[in-house]
C-alpha cells in the first residue's frame, strides 16, 4: 500500500515537472476567464495604456528614434552614465510626455557639453542632438507648452 501510494505521487510529481512552465499560465489564464465572465458586460471597459509605440504621436516617436541613435553612440563611446539618462528619459517621454519632454531637455543641456575624439562623430552626435531637439521642441508646441 505504501509503496502504491509512493510511486503514484512520484508519477504525479513528474507530470507536474514535465507540464511545469505551462501550468501557472493554463491555471491563471482560466481563473482570469471565470473573473471577466463573472462581471457584467457593461462595467467592462477596454484598458488604455500609452505603452505601445503605435498609440504614441509621430513626433514622440521621431524623437525616441533619434534617442535610440543617440545612446547607441554614447555607448560606443564608453559613456554609460550620458546613455542611461537617455534610456530614462525615454522611457518618461513614452508614459507621461509633459514631464518626459522636461526630462529629455535636461538630459540634453547635459549632453551639449560632451565632446567626440573623432570630428564626424562630434558632427553626427551635433546633428542628432539638433533633430532630437528639433523634434521635442515640435511636441512640446503640439502640447502647447511652449509659446508659439
Amino acid at each position: 500500500m505504501l509503496v502504491g501510494a509512493v510511486a503514484g505521487l512520484l508519477i504525479v510529481v513528474g507530470i507536474v515537472v514535465i507540464i511545469g512552465p505551462a501550468l501557472p499560465r493554463s491555471v491563471g489564464f482560466a481563473r482570469g476567464r471565470v473573473r471577466a465572465e463573472a462581471r457584467p458586460r457593461l462595467a467592462r471597459q477596454p484598458r488604455r495604456s500609452r505603452s505601445g509605440p503605435g498609440e504614441l504621436h509621430p513626433t514622440t516617436v521621431r524623437a525616441l528614434a533619434v534617442t535610440a541613435r543617440l545612446m547607441g553612440m554614447l555607448k560606443e563611446h564608453g559613456m554609460e552614465r550620458q546613455t542611461a539618462a537617455l534610456r530614462m528619459a525615454g522611457r518618461r517621454l513614452q508614459v507621461d510626455e509633459p514631464n518626459g519632454i522636461q526630462a529629455m531637455r535636461q538630459v540634453l543641456r547635459h549632453l551639449r557639453g560632451v565632446r567626440l575624439e573623432d570630428d564626424s562623430d562630434q558632427r553626427i552626435f551635433q546633428g542628432l542632438v539638433g533633430q532630437l531637439q528639433k523634434a521635442l521642441d515640435e511636441r512640446a508646441q503640439q502640447l502647447e507648452l511652449l509659446p508659439n
